[in-house]
C-alpha cells in the first residue's frame, strides 16, 4: 500500500485544492461527501472521469441519487 493518497480537486472555474489523505477509507469518504461539488478529480497524479466512475459504480451512483433526493 502507498504511504497515502494525494488529491487534487476542483470545482468548474474555481481553484484547484489539494489534500493529502492517509487511507482508502477517507479517500473514499472525502469523495462520497464531496462529488456533488468537485468537476475535476486527480489522485496521486491519475486523472479521474468522475461521469465513468459514477456511472460504472452502481453503489456509488445509487448512493449520490439518494443524497439528491434528501436535499429536495
Amino acid at each position: 500500500m502507498n504511504e497515502g493518497f494525494n488529491l487534487i480537486y476542483a470545482k468548474s472555474g474555481g481553484s484547484p485544492k489539494n489534500i493529502f489523505l492517509d487511507t482508502r477509507r477517507d479517500t473514499i469518504e472525502f469523495l462520497f461527501e464531496n462529488l456533488n461539488n468537485i468537476d475535476f478529480i486527480s489522485i496521486n497524479d491519475v486523472i479521474i472521469d468522475k461521469n465513468k466512475l459514477i456511472n460504472e459504480n452502481k453503489i456509488l451512483a445509487r448512493y449520490l441519487k439518494l443524497i439528491k433526493l434528501n436535499e429536495i
